[in-house]
């Protein structure tokens, strides 16, 4: 645990101002205020570590040899470490892969049950190999449709009753994610810290398995009548294509 702590005391500066992209950007690409998009195109190093709260949530739960595997790598990567878990951090920035490893080995952090994958997530996850996992974190790529890609992609090597977490549900492309999990019988919401960061339990052995109209996302409108109206029309149409 004093690992731990120092972890959470330090926030290492792991990452590049902008992490999503590896090319140089100019601020006039970006849609923020110029200040803001001006220090994201800058050369420079910072934490984009989760909470504390969060890091120590993970602590608390994970146990040794635990299989994890994350989107992203910082703080969180060396929470992981920490707790002995068979852990996976997919990053394409090897720099961050550097200084972590810098990082662990200046604080006699163990990296030994650590697997960096050098790669984009949405190259990586498609053929990843890791098998039943027990906990993910999703806090990779917050670009749309990203958020949803990697969930899609660990949703079923999670174990029933594993844990996903989902780390800036207050962006849009993320928080349409965890408006779906909210509303989806699949996942039970067990932690919400302060909107930003959602864990859910999965509470069946495959979220794969099941069509639109088992979803209450998909199906919901915002009213009883509204949603019976859906329903006949979509009804009808699925009756009238049977028939040809």
């Amino acid at each position: 645990m004093n690992k731990l702590q120092r972890i959470i005391d330090d926030r290492p500066d792991f990452h590049r101002n902008e992490t999503e992209i590896s090319r140089h950007f100019s601020p006039a690409e970006s849609l923020l205020p110029p200040e803001t998009a001006a220090q994201l195109a800058s050369e420079g190093r910072t934490c984009y570590g989760i909470e504390s709260e969060v890091l120590r949530f993970i602590a608390d739960t994970v146990s040794q040899g635990d299989r994890t595997l994350e989107t992203g790598a910082g703080c969180s990567t060396m929470v992981f470490a920490v707790c002995g878990a068979t852990h996976t951090a997919v990053t394409p920035a090897q720099s961050e892969i550097d200084l972590i490893k810098q990082y662990a080995t200046r604080h006699e952090i163990s990296l030994q049950s650590v697997h960096f994958v050098p790669e984009s997530s949405e190259t990586y996850l498609p053929r990843c190999d890791k098998g039943e996992l027990d906990l993910v974190l999703l806090d990779g790529k917050h670009a749309f449709p990203w958020p949803t890609l990697d969930w899609f992609y660990t949703a079923d090597r999670l174990r029933r009753g594993g844990l996903m977490i989902i780390d800036d549900a207050c962006l849009p492309s993320v928080g349409l994610l965890a408006d779906f999990m909210k509303a989806d019988p699949a996942w039970d919401l067990v932690r919400d810290f302060e909107g930003k960061t959602l864990a859910f339990r999965k509470t069946r052995d495959s979220v794969h398995d099941v069509a639109w109209h088992m979803q209450p996302f998909t199906v919901r409108r915002s009213g009883n009548s509204e949603r019976q109206n859906f329903g006949r029309r979509i009804a009808r149409r699925i009756k009238r294509a049977l028939k040809q």
